[in-house]
């Protein structure tokens, strides 16, 4: 998982706690992207970039570019690729949850910024505003048949602006144990309702087993966005509306909690020590999971989900509510590059992004699922040759894809961490998860309005 850290720069206590307060905090750790194999790089010392971009661009100015450390073997390939750029590509291992930031210090001290930033879209989207004034648009570097065949695109486009490209897509699917699933005489279930009445003959006949998580704030954004309800909701780019007062949110706020209840979700997250070791027991029997999590199940012998590859694990579509004519799938992650508006090397910039994220060669062995289109057919080959899979998953990636829900937009602030405190406070607490929607429009009204946004919200 990623989990790279950055040290921030001492000796700016004042300006640092003025600034920080500007980017939530994070509660969970940095949302995950499946890495890509490969030895790692040590944190490096970030150093200041020039002024702002002057046209002409300079084709042989250096740029820097923002990773974790499992991107660092992916720089690395571009820079064998091309050997007459290498010289000219700094990478520096970072925090990208600083990235909000870090730029409002940049741009503070006129200087500083990163030509290039692995990040999410819903990160990006934080820096995207009139104060932060970080991304690039894209359009005129990116010939326009690239960008078309990307997936995920909206979540990358900000007021007309093509602001990122995606590196690849964390829809969910349907995970499920199908050794156990066999065992116990269990049909995988196909709607939410079939998936809590499974619950309750689970809860019964094989108590201790679980079927998801439900204790963070990407667990309650992935029942919530699949049921249609509307807590982040962007009609316009100066309206974020919310409405938990709708069906779609209170069937799904009850669907947590009965599974709550009878004990088949787990009231962690994904990386909780003891979640880990249910996992690890063969105690994990269903689970509603992003394009990415497989590599987290791992099948190997230094993996602390699955120790081996006997084709246990299979993929099933995302689960749909029996009343909706498809399914809405929601998503954890799914990474992005963006480029700075303020690089003096565009060209290469952008060239290296497009690089990274449509190379065949290099995505023919990565455990994300690829947004470049094209790329689908070299990815197949590789994850339907999986031992861990008990059938080819790839037919059904490529359809949850598409069953990405309108609701998969980022505002310009931190949805995870506001998310993170009401789930939370609830288990603690004793609540429901029902009784604290109207605490989402509470917490996130005023973060919305500090963004400038017109808040409509219903609670």
């Amino acid at each position: 998982m990623v989990k790279s850290t950055w040290k921030v720069f001492a000796g700016l206590a004042i300006m640092a706690l003025i600034l920080a307060a500007c980017a939530a905090p994070t509660a969970a750790p940095a949302v995950p992207v499946a890495p890509v194999a490969g030895d790692t790089a040590a944190p490096q010392v970030v150093t200041a970039t020039g002024a702002p971009t002057k046209n002409p661009y300079d084709e042989k100015a250096p740029i820097t570019v923002w990773i974790d450390t499992d991107r660092q073997p992916m720089v690395d390939a571009y820079k064998k690729a091309f050997p007459d750029k290498a010289s000219l590509i700094k990478t520096v291992t970072v925090d990208r949850e600083q990235l909000p930031a870090k730029v409002l210090l940049f741009n503070n001290t006129n200087q500083g910024w990163p030509d290039v930033v692995f990040a999410e879209p819903r990160l990006v989207g934080r820096v995207a505003d009139s104060a932060h004034h970080f991304p690039m648009d894209l359009t005129p570097w990116v010939k326009a048949d690239v960008l078309s065949a990307y997936s995920g695109m909206d979540a990358c486009t900000f007021d007309g602006k093509v602001m990122c490209v995606r590196n690849d897509l964390a829809m969910y699917v349907l995970y499920y144990n199908k050794p156990l699933m066999d065992q116990f005489g269990y049909t995988v279930p196909t709607t939410f309702e079939e998936y809590q009445d499974l619950s309750d003959k689970v809860a019964k006949d094989h108590p201790g087993y679980l079927m998801g998580v439900a204790g963070d704030g990407w667990a309650i954004l992935h029942f919530m966005d699949a049921s249609g309800c509307q807590i982040r909701a962007l009609p316009g780019n100066s309206v974020f509306k919310m409405d938990v007062t709708d069906p779609k949110c209170i069937r799904a706020a009850k669907l947590m909690d009965h599974m709550l209840g009878n004990g088949t979700l787990s009231p962690t997250d994904y990386w909780d020590a003891g979640f880990t070791k249910k996992v690890a027991d063969n105690k994990l029997l269903v689970n509603p999971g992003p394009a990415w999590m497989f590599g987290v199940y791992g099948g190997n012998k230094d993996s602390s989900w699955y120790k081996t590859a006997d084709h246990q694990l299979g993929v099933a579509t995302p689960l749909k509510w029996a009343a909706d004519d498809k399914a809405r799938t929601a998503t954890m992650g799914g990474a992005a590059w963006t480029v700075s508006s303020h690089t003096k090397n565009p060209k290469l910039a952008a060239d290296l992004v497009v690089w990274l994220t449509t190379d065949p060669k290099l995505w023919s062995t990565t455990t994300n699922y690829p947004a470049y289109k094209p790329l689908g057919a070299g990815w197949q080959k590789t994850v339907s040759a999986n031992a861990l899979f008990a059938n080819d998953p790839f037919p059904i990636y490529s359809a949850a894809a598409d069953m990405i829900g309108p609701a998969d937009t980022w505002p310009r602030f931190d949805l995870i961490a506001p998310l993170n405190e009401i789930v939370k406070g609830a288990l603690q607490n004793k609540k429901s998860i029902e009784s604290s929607l109207p605490l989402i429009v509470d917490k996130l009204s005023p973060l919305a309005e500090a963004q400038g946004y017109t808040v409509d919200a219903k609670k």
